[in-house]
This record gives structure tokens, C-alpha cells and sequence, in this order.
């Protein structure tokens, strides 16, 4: 049927070609002094520029109902339905102005389309005609601002309530991690530092130890190349390349090596900072839980290259940068299943909560996905009795 479709399309457009290029061949032999195009032909231009218009609203009036089936279906978290609103007035205004400026531009094309004889009226200025294309846009546009930023206020900076659910989300070419808070509530200490085995960088006191070990132990290794390549290459060996590539990487490991021992120092004053992570949760799955109806408090972190956290059902974005924390705060109001229903009744698909990269991060940045199920509370705390924590999972 497309296919059919598509020959048809080729074969109208093709036909027209044809019968522009006879009515090029026809024109040759008109008088040269006569109008190249005559009133009867300006008056069909016209009409058609009219008929093209409403052409035109009605194929976007189409799109408008058929393609609404691929919108998002309704917010599924508390700030989200403000979200919404902001986006239904501003899409609502901007579409009145479409509306009105084209039917304009259509009938003013057919209204004062060319006649002999007829002059248009010009005049070279109109301070009342300035002042109301000036004034009137901004003014609408400062109101339309004032509540984007009011909103952006009321979602980006929330009161925290009592006993939220702490989150850590770290991005990495391609793939989500999770860690939730233990029973303190209170996500532990992380650094790059601890990165290895230790997947997330979670900083306890054994954690820091290994590394540190690990660290020394890569040291002299590379210590070791270090001699042997730099008494190859006085020999006369071409081996300047691999020693300046062993030195850089021990420089490296040298100054990683003295950050744990600041963190070890640290611990000694203030172990409660490292001591905070051992009952963390890090989440080896492709999909983690949330419950319904609680506040989430979501930090992103990093490890490689910026990313950005996207949740399109909960209206959730946020950047996930190296080197620093980034968060968002969100309290989820549907289930999967009563999001389904929802969808449903809207007319619109929900195949589930995912949290997507909105940053084109390389090659499989497509498929950076992290699945959410959000459910009632005590489905949630049965789901988190089953995991283990960092400390036991780590040593």
C-alpha cells in the first residue's frame, strides 16, 4: 500500500513537470509586447496561494490529532504536572500566534494580489503600529517568562520532606549505575580516586586501603619497566616512546597514591565521612525500584564524559558531569501499571519508566538505558531487603 502510495505521489509530480514545461512552450509564442502573465493567471495564482493555505491548516490540524498518539502521556511525578501546564500554555499561545499570522499571510497573498491600474497605499512610519508590535510581544513574552521561572523555582529548589529516598545515578559509556542510601539515609563519600573494582568510587575505610595497595603495587611495577626500558634505551634500544608512556602512567598512579592517603588522614579525624557508605546499596542491574509516593532525591555523578539523566515520564533532565554532583528532586505519583492504565485511557503508549542519555556520548549512546519500576511502598522495601550492602558486597 506505501509502496502504491509513493508511485502515485512520483506520478502527480511528475505529471505537473509536464504540464509546467507545455505551458513554457506555449508562452514562446505570445506576443513579446503583451504581459508576460495575464490577469486571469494572476487571479489563479491567487486563488491557489488560497487554496494552498487552507491546504496547509488543514494538513497541520491532521498532524495535530493523528501524531498526537506519540506525545508523552500525562506527568507521572507531583512537579510534573506543573511542567505540564507550563508546556499546554505555552504551546497553546504559540499556536494562536501561528494561527493568526498565517491566516494573515494567506489572505492578505489573495486579497491584494497584483490588478493594473491599482496602487498600494505606502506610508514610511507609525509610531502607534511600532509601539504595538514592540510592546505587545514583549509584554506577553515577560509574563510567559516570569511563570517559566516560577515553575523552574518551585521544581529545581523543593523542601525536603521527612525521610526521603537518596539516590546516586553514575553515567558511564553506556551504561546507568545505581546506589541507594542505606538505613542512615545518607549516601557515602565517593571519589575517582577508588575507581576499579570498586565500580562506583565509594569511599570506606577497607575500600581506600585496597586501592592504596593496589596503587603501590602498579608502582613498583611500572618502577620496574621504567629501569629496564630506560637501560634499554642508553643501549641504544628505540625505547623513548614506552618510557615517556610508563613515566606519565607513573606520575599518575604517584598522585592517586597520595589522594588516598589525604582520604586515610581524613578518616583518622573524621571516620563518620567514609564511614557512611558501608551500608549503601550499589545496584548491578539493568533496572532499580522506586516507591510511589515518596519524595526521591536523585544525585548524578559521572566517570567519563558529560552525560544528560532523562526521564521523560517523571519530566526529569539533568546533566551528569565529571567532576562534580549534580541533583533532582521528584516524588513519583503512578505505579507502572496505573501509569499503563492512564496511557491507555489517554490514547497514548507507556511500555514503562526508563531513564534515558539525552547527550550524544559516542557510539552506542542509544542504548544507555536504566529501566525504573515504581511501586507501592512495601513492594519497594522487600525489593531493597534483597540487596546488599556495599560493605558486604565489596570485601
Amino acid at each position: 500500500m506505501e509502496l502504491l502510495i509513493l508511485l502515485a505521489v512520483l506520478l502527480t509530480i511528475i505529471a505537473v513537470a509536464k504540464i509546467l514545461k507545455a505551458k513554457e512552450l506555449v508562452d514562446a509564442f505570445k506576443d513579446p509586447e503583451s504581459d508576460p502573465i495575464s490577469p486571469a493567471e494572476v487571479k489563479s495564482n491567487a486563488l491557489g496561494w488560497l487554496l494552498y493555505g487552507a491546504a496547509f491548516f488543514t494538513l497541520v490540524a491532521v498532524q495535530f490529532i493523528a501524531w498526537n498518539k506519540y506525545l508523552l502521556p500525562s506527568a507521572a511525578s507531583v512537579h510534573g504536572e506543573e511542567y505540564d501546564s507550563l508546556m499546554n500554555v505555552t504551546l497553546a499561545l504559540i499556536t494562536v500566534v501561528f494561527f493568526a499570522t498565517h491566516t494573515l499571510l494567506f489572505w492578505f497573498g489573495f486579497k491584494y494580489h497584483f490588478r493594473k491600474g491599482q496602487k498600494a497605499y505606502w506610508f514610511p512610519h507609525d509610531n502607534k503600529l511600532e509601539m504595538a508590535w514592540t510592546v505587545v510581544p514583549a509584554a506577553v513574552l515577560i509574563m510567559l517568562i516570569t511563570y517559566g521561572m516560577s515553575t523552574w523555582s518551585d521544581t529545581m529548589y523543593q523542601e525536603v520532606k521527612e525521610n526521603p529516598v537518596r539516590v546516586e545515578v553514575v553515567s558511564e559509556q553506556f551504561k546507568w549505575t545505581a546506589r541507594f542510601a542505606g538505613k542512615d539515609n545518607v549516601l557515602g563519600e565517593a571519589s575517582f580516586a577508588l575507581y576499579g573494582k570498586n565500580s562506583l568510587g565509594v569511599a570506606t575505610k577497607y575500600a581506600i586501603e585496597d586501592r592504596l595497595k593496589e596503587c603501590v603495587s602498579t608502582i613498583e611495577k611500572l618502577q620496574a619497566d621504567s629501569a629496564t626500558n630506560d637501560s634499554l634505551l642508553t643501549k641504544g634500544w628505540n625505547r623513548g616512546e614506552k618510557l615517556a608512556e610508563i613515566k606519565q602512567s607513573l606520575k599518575n598512579y604517584k598522585a592517586n597514591a597520595n589522594r588516598l592517603n589525604a582520604m586515610l588522614e581524613e578518616y583518622a579525624v573524621d571516620p563518620s565521612k567514609y564511614d557512611a557508605g558501608l551500608d549503601d546499596y550499589v545496584i548491578n542491574s539493568d533496572s532499580i525500584y522506586l516507591p510511589k509516593g515518596r519524595q526521591i532525591i536523585m544525585q548524578f555523578r559521572s566517570k567519563d564524559v558529560i552525560h544528560s539523566a532523562y526521564m521523560p515520564h517523571f519530566r526529569v533532565q539533568m546533566n551528569t558531569v565529571p567532576g562534580m554532583k549534580t541533583s533532582f528532586t521528584f516524588e513519583p505519583t503512578r505505579t507502572n501499571e496505573e501509569m499503563a492504565e492512564a496511557a491507555y485511557e489517554e490514547g497514548k503508549s507507556f511500555t514503562g519508566y526508563i531513564l534515558l542519555c539525552n547527550k550524544i556520548c559516542g557510539a552506542s549512546h542509544f542504548n544507555m538505558k536504566l529501566h525504573i519500576k515504581v511501586v507501592e511502598e512495601e513492594v519497594y522495601q522487600k525489593w531493597m531487603a534483597s540487596q546488599t550492602q556495599f560493605e558486604e558486597a565489596y570485601q
